[in-house]
């Protein structure tokens, strides 16, 4: 085997088991819809995802890029007691920051409600997210540690775990309690705390609570710019969220949202395994003569993948909607297929800033940031009055599609990779064409149009593998040979 079928081979196994821990630990999100749409209005599932959006803000700004930070410079030392140090100072230091950032917000709590909500309803809400955000910064120094020494079983094991705290304690808030909003962030703490304290214990037994200063130093050096990054960033991903509620209601924050969820799937299925695995491999690959080849591939390989689940959400999501939420959500199924591809922009894009994260270049997160927010804020202010929700979701791909071109062009100046972009754009068309073909689908019982659904998701997967334009026969038996690989050693 070459050299880089080994790489290829040992990228995608990772890959695999990521995509497994992600789904089971985005499971409890999906397993609890039916209760959340159907125990809550459309109202209170806006005021949810509003606490999301205020959780993000927080936890971005103390975050400042340097879980990320810990793979980078943890591949930059070949010693293993110097790698430990790097984790064990940033597991520190996030802590510390986590507590002292989380405690002085708090102070305002009430006020954070009246100003989202426009009243102290919701200020223990505000408690309950800020006690999260304590936890899961300092998981994700936990979890970078985990990719970097490619413990990627560890993940699906504290997944498993989290699933069944948050769902078992949110049905009993939710349903039986009827703690409603507060319920549901009751159950999301107590799932991100036991997630929390597996992973500390696996990071400190191995890396210990050495904190060197010096190290720390050259880390925040190169995390600040994703700090500044995070301002224009958290802007352009919470105003619209925010510019419903101001401009719309409530109400279409929550069906915009669940728009938004059902679009992220390919985000939670793709690219979040897709990033935790390629985050430590591209930058242990760097030093080979293949490296651009290596991602060319793996950015095609990609695209055809997050494709094909998008376009099943696409087209099945009308019925999905039918069988599972309350009717006042049905209106979201015509809002997926627009906003999915935002989240198909979004995933694109994290491959394609390997050139500016390996020359340490991260002060152009910022100047990037700065554009999309731009953007995002006169795309927002200016669509949602005329659109409404749709006004939202065009906005939010011209915001994502400004940023990708830009994070493209960028990085291609430090680490140049040669793409068929006739056979990525290629792809996508095929994949838009056979969407607008099921819109000609007549009303019939809805298993037959599920049927002729799949039928029609199975027709762009033929058309991916079986065309020789799209993968060649030693790529299309490559994927043969690993899945099955993984069918047969499941089945010993």
């Amino acid at each position: 085997m070459t050299d880089q079928k080994k790489d290829l081979n040992r990228f995608f196994k990772h890959s695999y088991i990521y995509a497994i821990g992600n789904i089971i630990n985005r499971l409890g999100a999906f397993l609890l819809l039916p209760v959340y749409t159907n125990y809550l209005t459309t109202g209170e599932y806006g005021a949810i995802e509003l606490f999301y959006a205020v959780s993000a803000v927080v936890f971005g700004f103390l975050s400042m890029g340097i879980a990320h930070a810990t793979l980078r410079f943890y591949f930059e030392y070949d010693n293993v007691a110097d790698q430990h140090q790097v984790v064990s100072t940033n597991y520190v230091s996030s802590l510390i920051v986590s507590i002292i950032g989380v405690t002085f917000v708090g102070f305002w709590y009430k006020d954070i409600s009246i100003l989202v909500f426009s009243s102290e309803k919701y200020s223990l809400g505000v408690l309950l997210i800020l006690a999260t955000i304590v936890f899961e910064l300092s998981s994700q120094i936990c979890l970078a540690y985990v990719r970097a020494v490619e413990k990627s079983l560890l993940f699906v094991y504290i997944a498993v775990a989290k699933l069944i705290i948050q769902v078992s304690i949110n049905i009993y808030l939710v349903i039986y309690a009827e703690q409603g909003v507060i319920g549901v962030l009751t159950g999301n703490l107590m799932a991100v705390f036991i997630g929390w304290v597996i992973l500390s214990i696996f990071t400190l037994k191995n890396c210990g609570l050495k904190v060197d200063l010096k190290k720390l130093i050259p880390i925040l050096h190169y995390s600040f710019p994703f700090l500044l990054g995070t301002f224009t960033q958290l802007i352009s991903t919470n105003i619209d969220k925010f510019g419903l509620n101001y401009i719309d209601s409530l109400s279409s924050v929550g069906v915009y949202m669940l728009a938004i969820k059902f679009s992220m799937i390919i985000e939670q299925l793709i690219g979040e395994p897709f990033s935790r695995s390629y985050g430590s491999f591209r930058f242990s690959i760097m030093k080979q003569d293949n490296a651009s080849e290596i991602q060319s591939k793996i950015v095609r390989y990609l695209l055809y993948t997050t494709l094909t689940i998008a376009l099943g959400i696409s087209l099945l999501i009308k019925e999905i909607l039918m069988i599972l939420s309350d009717e006042s959500f049905w209106v979201a199924a015509k809002i997926v297929p627009i906003v999915i591809f935002a989240s198909i922009l979004k995933i694109m894009n994290y491959p394609l800033q390997t050139g500016i994260l390996y020359a340490k270049k991260t002060k152009y997160f910022f100047y990037i940031g700065i554009v999309t927010a731009v953007v995002s804020v006169g795309g927002n202010l200016s669509l949602i009055p005329i659109f409404g929700i749709f006004g939202a979701c065009y906005a939010l791909i011209l915001t994502d599609l400004v940023s990708l071109i830009l994070m493209h062009f960028k990085s291609q100046k430090y680490f140049k990779v040669h793409y068929n972009y006739l056979k990525l754009f290629l792809s996508v068309g095929v994949a838009v064409l056979l969407f607008i073909s099921s819109l000609l689908i007549p009303e019939m019982s809805i298993a037959y149009v599920i049927i002729l659904k799949l039928l029609i998701i199975s027709l762009f997967v033929m058309i991916l593998v079986k065309s020789r334009y799209f993968l060649n026969h030693d790529e299309e038996k490559h994927i043969y040979l690993f899945i099955s690989e993984k069918i047969l050693r499941r089945s010993k």
